[in-house]
């Protein structure tokens, strides 16, 4: 059978575009979030490290931005090329009608958009979640701590004090810790940890490894300093986390959160208002985003066939402006929902609805003319 043949070649062509423009558009947002990280003043504390685990866990959210772009351009272009090369002419005349021809990108742009509903869903907030808290670690603390002597230095929920501090070694003199366990938002213990001398060291991602030698341990009740706990050591060992612990957690931006959270917070009756209209809008989005590969195949296929003698030029022009009208679209249906509520979900999937109409009249008007 030649069609899977013919299939095969088209695929292969279209690939070459895609990664190319994958590529560069993945590129291009990686520099521009490195700049905002800079913006941030992560270079006052830079940490290679740190930067390299907030970059890594961007990359699902920049790949379910990039990939819709891509398979645009890439569909253009590649099309495009074929065109004019006269390679569909030629399957045309080979007795290939378009829907057979285009079979094998169409489920490619399928894949991507069953790919995009999860990263858009689920791995893109958590994984920007993650990338949050290493840019902010990097940012506040972690590649600024230097250990001064006779210093009260905070770390995450504990205070450290040394009479004598050597940075070049790690160890330390006449060692303080102080740490307040609250239960809800109450204070309810004092843990206090003093010792003759000890050590630190850096742990990763982790926080501040401390090691202590001939001490003594304390825990007091807040309400009551009557009741005690109280003991010696020859030898303590603790990590001072560089992340707060669950109850003082930040508060997580709506693009932080997976849709399945997102729904879980729409269901408290106790939620804001505006808060609950972003929530939905947010959610919409992202299935309506997730659809793009799929609406720009019906409106790419046409349109790449097309292009004949104009090759690569006019279709890069094209996807450009494609790109600009339908993001814009959805930027305006976005902020028309939270401005007037009743154009819920339908503005946010006009994009969508426009940009798959428009595909189906090119579709009857230029391919099935042919």
């Amino acid at each position: 059978m030649p069609m899977p043949i013919v299939r095969l070649y088209i695929l292969r062509v279209f690939a070459r575009f895609f990664g190319l423009a994958l590529f560069v558009f993945m590129a291009l947002l990686v520099m521009l979030n490195f700049v905002q990280i800079v913006n941030k003043g992560a270079l006052a504390g830079f940490s290679l490290y740190f930067f390299a685990k907030s970059v890594l866990f961007l990359l699902p959210n920049i790949i379910g931005t990039s990939l819709p772009l891509a398979f645009l351009l890439a569909m253009l272009l590649s099309l495009g090329q074929m065109s004019q090369d006269g390679e569909i002419i030629a399957l045309r005349a080979g007795g290939f009608s378009f829907y057979g021809i285009f079979t094998g990108v169409f489920w490619a742009a399928l894949l991507s958009s069953a790919l995009l509903l999860a990263v858009n869903n689920w791995l893109g907030p958590a994984s920007l979640k993650r990338s949050t808290d290493y840019t902010l670690s990097m940012i506040n603390r972690v590649t600024k701590i230097e250990l001064k002597p006779r210093t009260f230095q905070k770390l995450s929920d504990w205070v450290l004090y040394a009479a004598d501090v050597n940075n070049l070694t790690g160890a330390m003199r006449g060692v303080k810790l102080v740490r307040m366990i609250n239960k809800g938002n109450e204070p309810a213990f004092v843990t206090r940890i003093n010792a003759s001398g000890g050590s630190y060291r850096m742990a990763s991602d982790r926080g501040l490894e401390i090691t202590l030698g001939n001490g003594q341990f304390s825990q007091t009740d807040y309400k009551d300093a009557e009741k005690i706990l109280y003991g010696s050591f020859s030898s303590y060992k603790t990590l001072l986390p560089f992340f707060p612990e669950e109850g003082k957690a930040r508060k997580l931006n709506h693009r932080e959160l997976t849709t399945s959270g997102l729904l879980a917070l729409l269901k408290d009756k106790t939620l804001d208002a505006e808060m609950a209209v972003k929530y939905r809008i947010e959610a919409a989005s992202r299935f309506a985003l997730a659809l793009a590969p799929l609406a720009f195949f019906l409106v790419g296929a046409p349109l790449g066939v097309a292009l004949d003698k104009r090759g690569r030029s006019a279709g890069f022009a094209i996807s450009l402006l494609m790109i600009f009208f339908y993001y814009g679209l959805t930027i305006s249906g976005m902020v028309l929902c939270k401005k007037y509520q009743a154009l819920f979900p339908w503005a946010i999937f006009a994009p969508v609805l426009l940009t798959g109409g428009a595909g189906a009249w090119l579709w009857k008007r230029r391919l099935y003319a042919k």
